[in-house]
This record gives structure tokens, sequence and C-alpha cells, in this order.
């Protein structure tokens, strides 16, 4: 059984000189939305919720290093892979009924949704590039919006099943 700590090592490895959309270590990301679990196994799967699809990390790796099959099975479904449709993704994690999953996926949500409100209230958009970059983060913003609408609302009616 790996401890938060070891799972905090390898989601900081993983990440190493990985920057976000505006520059900031996309490590940070992770390390709040595994701080936003409220249990042992939604940390873990808070902490390693990209790695698998933002590095060379494999699920098998995880497993090799001790990872919980509870813990791997939500980060299997947090993976977004590149034939599936963000839409699909996030309906196919709500379906699943895996609550860890869901949840972190909500605490991702939450995350980005702030990430992107700092960056708005911040980024110098004087330049093609700048304005480029805000319409994207707009855009992704709308997207993060509308997949936690449909997890919350998949929630309460009880859809997605």
């Amino acid at each position: 059984m790996t401890t938060i700590e070891d799972i905090i090592r390898i989601a900081v490895e993983a990440h190493d000189g990985m920057k976000d959309m505006v520059g900031n270590p996309a490590v940070a990301h992770v390390l709040a939305v595994g701080l936003m679990g409220k249990n042992p196994t939604e940390q873990k799967a808070g902490f390693l919720h990209d790695v698998v699809e933002d590095s060379d990390i494999t699920l098998d790796d995880l497993r090799a290093q001790g990872v919980e099959e509870e813990v791997l099975a939500a980060v299997d479904l947090l993976t977004h892979r590149p034939e599936m449709s963000y839409e699909d993704y996030v309906k196919n994690i709500v379906r699943s009924r895996n609550q860890t999953a869901i949840q972190v996926k909500l605490n991702d949500l939450h995350h980005n949704l702030h990430r992107a409100e700092l960056a708005l209230m911040t980024l110098d958009t004087s330049t093609r590039e700048r304005q480029a970059l805000l319409d994207e983060i707009l855009s992704i913003s709308a997207m993060h919006d509308r997949a936690e609408r449909y997890i919350q609302s998949a929630i309460v009616t009880g859809r997605g099943r």
C-alpha cells in the first residue's frame, strides 16, 4: 500500500518541469486537486489524476509501485484519451458510478475554473498571442463549466447510469 507521501513523490516527478497554459508549474494543479480529496483514496487519485495523461507513466507502472487498485480504477477513468471526445470522457466518468473518480473530476473542474478566473484577471492581452491565449482559456473554461453542470445534474437526478 502506498502512502500519500509516496503518491505525491510520483506526481511531482511525473510533472517535473511541466508548465500550464500560463506558465505556472503543472504540479501545482495536481497537488491542489489531491488536497481537495475528502479521504485518502480521493487524495491519491487527485494527486495522480493527470499522471498517465501527461507523462510516460502507465497504469501498470503505478501498479508496480504499489498503488492500490481502487485508486488505479479512478485514475484510469480520469485519464482522457485522445480518441475520446471530452464530452464522452465526462459521461464515461459519470456512467461508471465510481464515486472517487466523479468527486476527483469535480475537484479538477473546480480548480481549473478557479485557475481560469485568475488567469482572466491577470492576463495581459496586449498582443495577438496573449489574446489568442485568452480566447483559448475562455473556451476551455466554458467546456469545464458545462462538464461540471452535467456531472452535478447527473448526481442530483441519478442520470448517467
